[in-house]
């Protein structure tokens, strides 16, 4: 047995508290921030074609000199669905008046704010679980005793078409003094492991706590 690597728990950190909420957080600002110069102005939609989720749609206003001007709405409508002739609220730029800036959605940036502050405190949890398996694994090095272990019951998680699939498995074994024990272990990606398999288990008492983990 093995200390799982800290670069299992630096990546977690890395991907799920540091870069998916930064960017989801800069989303949302870029979301809620309108043009500095734009003048809010009614826009009948003319034209839209469908782009994968999104739209790209094309509007006409009239300008501050009472002139029709076709323009782009340059932040689109999201996965919105829209049809010819509806109303949009749009920042204008006379500067540039053929893009226009579509209302930001509040409600979109809120929920990005959300995502954002789920992400960070589902990478905190993941990380200090991960932290705390392998302080377990260290505690088993250094005071553990092995013995064998047997499958009890095998759940499978994952799969799917890239075939990815992990075993979570309980076992049973029996400790030095002749007491029943269990625990549970995730496999390694795609082990075959099936109830009544054997495996080496290190065990050992912590603070009155049976701590035990299989040694793959």
């Amino acid at each position: 047995m093995k200390k799982d690597s800290l670069a299992g728990p630096i990546l977690v950190g890395l991907i799920m508290i540091v870069l998916l909420p930064g960017a989801l957080l800069f989303m949302a600002l870029n979301i809620l921030t309108v043009p500095k110069d734009g003048v809010l102005t009614d826009c009948v939609v003319t034209d839209f074609v469908k782009v994968g989720k999104t739209s790209e749609v094309h509007v006409d206003y009239v300008n501050s000199e009472g002139k029709t001007i076709n323009a782009r709405i340059s932040n689109g409508i999201g996965g919105k669905s829209t049809f010819v002739g509806e109303h949009y609220e749009c920042y204008v730029d006379e500067g540039n008046p053929f893009e226009v800036y579509r209302k930001p959605d509040k409600l979109a940036g809120i929920l990005m704010f959300a995502g954002a502050a789920v992400s960070a405190l589902i990478g905190i949890i993941l990380v200090i679980k991960m932290m705390l398996n392998r302080g377990v694994q260290g505690y088993l090095i250094k005071n553990g005793t092995q013995t064998q272990c047997v499958i009890t019951n095998v759940g499978i998680k994952g799969g799917g078409r890239d075939g990815f699939t992990q075993c979570v498995c309980d076992y049973q074994f029996t400790d030095s003094m002749g007491r029943l024990q269990t625990g549970k272990h995730t496999f390694l990606p795609n082990k075959r492991v099936s109830i009544g398999n054997y495996f080496p288990v290190m065990y050992a008492e912590k603070k009155g706590k049976m701590l035990s983990d299989i040694i793959e």
